[in-house]
């Protein structure tokens, strides 16, 4: 892309432009003048470290600069190592000046990321952490790279396995989501690879797999964590060959399929503890998506919140077409451990028993409403506590049915299970223990 010709189109947009030629010419200008925006070219042949070198320093020293990376021969590795350093736009592909244009054309960003954001259906989101998502997202859709979405139950990892596959070049073939969590070892290998028929007690028939029938499509594995160290050795080979052999079959034959794999478990802590390959662990987080908490973008809790109430609402025949202020309020300080799936609950309940046309702080749970006991007062100093508090105090309203507990928290009692050793807790008699 010809630095002169972009500075030319840019200026017939209105934009007073300023060119230099290397990346510390661009430090020493910033030094002397003031800029609103910067476009920094990575040639296809320049790959030195001190190009990225120069654009950290660059967003340090001036952190409310727009800085927009034009990288015609960018990889996916970059487009990440560029958003991290908080850069505004990552340009790649074909890139001309009218994109450099559209860039720098309004504060949210070029319209192509506009349009592209606007088609991920079901991510329903406008904070900075749902926009920085969103643009990885697009980015890793791009590639056929391995995927590994992390983040705690309820934040909506399936939600973004999908956009990376509808924003991808296989968005027109299959996407399969399974969870692994949910089949016993000897039923999750059919239920991936398929089987022959007389395998095993009840396999009446030859049986497809999940990568044979997604062929050319994507699989999503959700709870990869849960996976047993058998089955993960399986898993590895199929990602290391592109070969499925069916559960009883003599031939092996290949497959093209995307994987991306979610889990709420901290891998890396599973590798050290022997629980999870390290192999495997390497070729799935090739590219990682951490989902942030509801917690840490609590300004998408109102537009979440009536986007569950249009839902709720024309779905249960009901003219509730509001939420009260107060509500809200008491949305906007809550935890959400269960986060989006809590908060759709939430509204759910709160639109079944609302009698007006306006969902009202009464029409909440308890536990938004009520203060939290004495005995969790001191839990509510992290956010780690805040979820354990809100476990015990579940636990407290079932009187320590963990059944019923893990069916409140939307839970296996497996998870429960875990947390409460995590956090120290047998039963009701040392629940404060810290």
């Amino acid at each position: 892309m010809a630095r002169a010709s972009v500075g030319q189109l840019l200026r017939r947009h209105g934009h007073d432009v300023s060119e230099v030629s290397s990346a510390g010419d661009v430090e020493e200008l910033l030094q002397r003048e003031t800029f609103q925006s910067v476009v920094f070219e990575i040639e296809g042949r320049d790959r030195r470290p001190g190009r990225w070198e120069s654009l950290r320093r660059i967003k340090e020293d001036h952190p409310a600069l727009d800085v927009v990376v034009v990288a015609p021969d960018g990889t996916v590795e970059e487009a990440v190592r560029a958003m991290r350093l908080g850069v505004r736009d990552y340009l790649d592909g074909n890139t001309n000046g009218e994109d450099v244009v559209a860039a720098l054309a309004s504060p949210d960003g070029p319209e192509t990321r506009v349009s592209r954001e606007a088609a991920f259906a079901g991510i329903i989101g406008d904070s900075a952490a749902m926009r920085q998502l969103l643009d990885l997202v697009a980015k890793v859709a791009a590639t056929d790279s391995t995927v590994l979405i992390t983040g705690e139950t309820g934040t909506g990892k399936e939600l973004v396995g999908r956009a990376v596959h509808e924003a991808s070049r296989r968005h027109d073939r299959p996407f399969s989501p399974v969870n692994s969590a949910a089949f016993p070892e000897t039923l999750l290998e059919s239920e991936l690879f398929g089987h022959r028929r007389g395998a095993f007690t009840g396999a009446t028939a030859n049986k497809r797999g999940l990568f044979e029938a997604a062929h050319r499509g994507t699989v999503f594995l959700d709870e990869v964590g849960e996976m047993p160290l058998s089955m993960q050795a399986k898993l590895l080979r199929f990602l290391q060959t592109g070969e499925i052999r069916p559960v009883g079959g003599e031939s092996s034959r290949q497959v093209d399929v995307r994987l991306v794999t979610a889990t709420n478990r901290d891998l890396e802590q599973a590798v050290v503890g022997g629980a999870f390959r390290e192999d495997l662990y390497y070729r799935l987080a090739v590219i990682p998506i951490q989902v942030p908490p509801l917690r840490e973008r609590r300004e998408d809790i109102p537009l979440l919140a009536h986007h569950f109430l249009r839902s709720f609402s024309s779905r249960m025949g009901k003219r509730v077409g509001a939420i009260s202020e107060s509500a809200i309020a008491l949305m906007e300080q809550y935890a959400w451990p269960g986060n989006v799936r809590e908060l759709e609950n939430t509204v759910e309940r709160g639109v079944a028993l609302c009698r007006g046309d306006e969902l009202g702080a009464e029409d909440l749970p308890p536990r938004l409403r009520d203060p939290a006991p004495d005995w969790v007062a001191e839990d509510l100093q992290s956010l780690g506590n805040l979820e354990r508090a809100h476990i015990l105090r579940t636990l407290d309203r079932v009187g320590w049915n963990r059944k019923r507990a893990a069916e409140i928290l939307q839970v296996s009692t497996t998870t429960l299970w875990r947390r409460l050793k995590e956090f120290g807790v047998d039963g009701p008699e040392n629940r404060a223990v810290n």
